[in-house]
């Protein structure tokens, strides 16, 4: 039996006639065997970088998305920090910067196992055939689900990548923010099956919430930052970075700290199923599928 608020989201993203897109999906596997807490930090000349990024550290970060503003130097950023997180995203200014940022990584930390990778403007540059895919459904998902496939499909044609990075904007809609996640995936896993690969190419979700939709208040921020988590921990994602634009060091341990309870003591993170859940996820979760694939296929027909 539908529920009134079942309706509600059901509505917000319109019912399509029914297809058997998810009869034969079986689960997918993460990246990580637990979600990765991470950090994304805007690296500017004003920043404590070292010291920053190392406090962060110590509180149980294990991922880094910075966005490199500044002609720092490598060593100053990242020397004895970099290979003790396991996953680490630098989007650099140009293909200069994007050079000595991996040559240094290289060179001084090469036996490492810390999963790196370099971005200038849209594309990555280091390692070779990766493509990244910006997703932004804080505001509304269908159409950028369908704007998204029609992306992604360019990209793997044009790279023939080995792997992805979907790199996703939430907004505070708690339970449509879980559908689209896994949505997200499904909608991947048959994109690149109608591609005709052997195999897969393995898709990265690295997810945090939209800047401008956090309260400025550092409190109220918190509690917004905590359903986030959770929407983004159910949603079967790789990596979750919290951020904040105050950049206030206390709000954002805070915020580490509480995605520490959720995964340790909560086990949100070991839910592999995209469907698995309550009723009223999987049926959101379905029904975004539908449509987004729907749409893709009609353009497909149109060509």
């Amino acid at each position: 039996m539908k529920t009134p608020l079942l309706n509600l989201l059901i509505s917000i993203i319109s019912s399509v006639p029914l297809t058997n897109i998810l009869d034969d999906f079986e689960p997918l596997d993460r990246l990580f065997d637990v979600v990765e807490r991470g950090l994304r930090l805007n690296i500017d000349h004003e920043t404590k970088n070292h010291e920053y990024i190392k406090r962060f550290l110590e509180c149980g970060a294990s991922a880094l998305q910075l966005d490199i503003k500044s002609g720092i130097a490598p060593e100053e950023l990242l020397s004895g920090i970099y290979a003790e997180y396991i996953f680490v995203h630098l989007i650099c200014k140009d293909k200069d910067q994007a050079f000595l940022f991996s040559e240094y990584m290289e060179n001084q930390y090469k036996d490492k196992s810390t999963l790196t990778f370099i971005q200038v403007e849209n594309k990555i540059v280091y390692p070779l055939q990766t493509i990244i895919c910006d997703i932004d459904v804080s505001k509304e998902v269908i159409g950028p689900l369908s704007k998204f496939l029609k992306e992604a499909e360019e990209k793997i044609q044009e790279a023939k990548p080995y792997r992805c990075i979907l790199n996703v904007s939430i907004g505070k809609n708690f339970l449509l923010s879980i559908s689209t996640l896994r949505a997200i995936r499904i909608l991947w896993e048959n994109l690149v099956a109608k591609q005709g690969f052997e195999g897969d190419i393995p898709a990265i979700v690295t997810v945090r919430p939209e800047e401008s939709e956090l309260s400025s208040d550092p409190n109220q921020c918190l509690i917004e930052m905590s359903y986030l988590t959770l929407s983004a921990l159910v949603g079967n994602v790789d990596v979750f970075y919290g951020t904040h634009s105050s950049r206030e060091t206390n709000h954002l341990l805070n915020v580490l700290m509480m995605q520490h309870v959720f995964i340790e003591e909560g086990k949100l993170d070991t839910i592999k199923d995209p469907l698995a859940g309550s009723h009223m996820v999987e049926q959101i979760t379905h029904k975004i599928v539908e449509q987004v694939w729907q749409k893709y296929l009609e353009g497909e027909n149109s060509k």
